[in-house]
């Protein structure tokens, strides 16, 4: 239904003619906004010297070729997530697809791909404990029509995740 799908953001712009293009002139823009993804225009404004009017029409084109996306960065246990695991699921060939789509709809699942290999989806869970993981791959993960196998890595410790300084 178009309820999901909105729930899931505005999709992603359609391809380009070719890859982005980012300019020379784009590196101060860029710069404050991996300080502080929530600046103002003003604030980008000075920060690149551009014109305000400058700096929206550039940032409207970035984000709109996708070399430019937003996204957002949160400690899943101050939300009463403390547990992640990594699953490497493995389906029938023709259930590769249809697993992807419905793993897209549950709310453990931060991050779902497809790969190559004796798994054919990755999955990051994000779990509030031991027990949700459990439930979560005997319940929705173990129904899911065409997963044959799975396998389960709890993170023990996270020592490093991709984030940017300042971030918090």
């Amino acid at each position: 239904t178009e309820e999901p799908a909105a729930a899931r953001g505005p999709a992603p712009p359609p391809e380009a003619d070719g890859p982005a293009r980012l300019e020379p002139e784009d590196a101060p823009l860029l710069a404050a906004l991996e300080r502080n993804g929530r600046a103002t225009y003003p604030e980008l404004q000075r920060a690149t010297g551009r014109s305000e009017s400058s700096v929206k029409r550039r940032l409207a084109a970035l984000l709109a070729s996708g070399a430019v996306y937003i996204d957002v960065e949160y400690r899943s246990e101050v939300l009463g997530f403390s547990k992640s695991a990594l699953l490497w699921i493995t389906t029938t060939p023709a259930a590769m697809h249809s697993v992807g789509q419905a793993l897209a709809f549950h709310d453990e699942v931060a991050f779902a791909a497809a790969t190559a290999g004796p798994s054919h989806v990755v999955v990051t869970a994000v779990l509030r404990d031991t027990a949700h993981l459990y439930a979560y791959l005997s319940g929705p993960v173990g129904r899911l029509e065409g997963v044959q196998h799975v396998e389960a890595m709890p993170f023990l410790r996270r020592v490093k995740q991709l984030t940017y300084v300042g971030s918090y």
